[in-house]
């Protein structure tokens, strides 16, 4: 029995000790198991913290995309603008052209950019080099050539010289010319006697024919006139010309034959040995009181030619005034030429110039 109660004890004490041994196990299980179940809980937080913060963030960026294009919907950069003035573009300056135009006369006018040329010209030189010229002006971007060839006539003129006077007529191409030739005939002349009666046509071309026409008495007058012109620019005498040189008549002659009249030394006064010479001149008038007489001052070229041309003039004018005392009724005209018409020319010796000192009679 006793026996019996042994085994039972031992029996109960292997149990207790396979319990023992299992609960140590199952406690040392458990203790085992709890750091995993505890890592795999943080891996799983962190999953769906991850998670959170993905959609976070998605809903953050979208959010900000949203936010963005509302800020770029409110950027006034990017709404509608408003219409920009539009600024006209620069346009070929026609008066301007026009001045610098090779030939004159012409017509330009213009379509935005683009010039339209019209008119005549005499060659097809000329032409090219009017629209050469119009190309390379500023802003402008073609030419539209309209232009018709056609030979110009020649410009003419006719200068009709007698002895009190000059009359220019015709036409020139330019102001120029016109001006030469008047300039030319006063240095002959004295102004009131140049009758400029010139038209400036640019649709003449050059060279000017000058024809020569009249005839004076005057023989200095003569070369004068007759060389006038010469080395003009463009300007050229025409074989057409019938400018004379006529005789004297005979009472200008007999004026002329007399002894020169006598001035005191630069001034109008009339010396007294002259007074005499004064009586013949009258005698001669009287006779013919229908005659109308240039009575002309000339000077030596020594000194100012202006105050030469004042001296000629107040000298012709004394003169006149003597005559008329002397009971003349023609009409008399006093002209003063200074040195324009020097007998002897250059009068650079005493004779020379007492020669050129003198007063002439002429017809007219």
């Amino acid at each position: 029995m006793a026996q019996v109660n042994t085994d039972d004890e031992e029996r109960r004490s292997a149990a207790a000790d396979q319990n023992h041994y299992r609960g140590v196990a199952l406690a040392d299980e458990s203790t085992d198991i709890l750091p995993g179940l505890a890592t795999f809980a943080v891996l799983i937080a962190a999953v769906l913290i991850g998670l959170l913060s993905t959609q976070s963030d998605f809903e953050f960026i979208s959010g900000s995309d949203d936010a963005a294009e509302e800020e770029v919907a409110a950027d006034p950069g990017d709404a509608p603008a408003e219409p920009i003035e539009e600024v006209e573009a620069a346009l070929p300056d026609l008066p301007a052209i026009e001045a610098g135009l090779p030939v004159a006369g012409l017509a330009l006018g213009s379509e935005g950019n683009i010039v339209t040329v019209t008119g005549t010209v005499p060659d097809e030189d000329t032409r090219n080099a009017v629209i050469a010229y119009v190309s390379d002006q500023p802003n402008v971007d073609a030419v539209n050539d309209e232009l018709v060839i056609e030979a110009l006539p020649a410009a003419a003129v006719q200068a009709s010289a007698a002895q009190a006077s000059i009359v220019l007529s015709g036409t020139v191409p330019d102001e120029a010319t016109r001006a030469a030739l008047v300039e030319r005939a006063v240095a002959v002349y004295s102004e009131a006697q140049v009758d400029d009666q010139l038209v400036v046509d640019a649709g003449v071309t050059p060279p000017v024919s000058v024809t020569l026409t009249g005839a004076v008495t005057d023989p200095v007058l003569f070369q004068q006139v007759v060389g006038a012109f010469e080395g003009v620019d463009g300007v050229s005498i025409s074989s057409d010309s019938t400018f004379v040189l006529e005789e004297s008549s005979e009472v200008e002659a007999s004026l002329n034959a007399l002894e020169p009249i006598q001035f005191a030394s630069g001034s109008a006064l009339i010396e007294p040995a002259s007074e005499a010479i004064l009586d013949q001149a009258a005698a001669f008038l009287t006779e013919n009181p229908d005659l109308v007489i240039e009575i002309g001052g000339h000077t030596d070229s020594v000194g100012d030619a202006a105050g030469n041309e004042t001296l000629s003039q107040a000298r012709a004018e004394a003169v006149q005034t003597a005559l008329v005392e002397r009971g003349v009724t023609n009409e008399l005209t006093p002209v003063g030429f200074g040195e324009r018409r020097l007998k002897e020319d250059p009068d650079d010796t005493p004779e020379a110039q007492q020669a050129n000192r003198r007063i002439e009679f002429r017809i007219l």
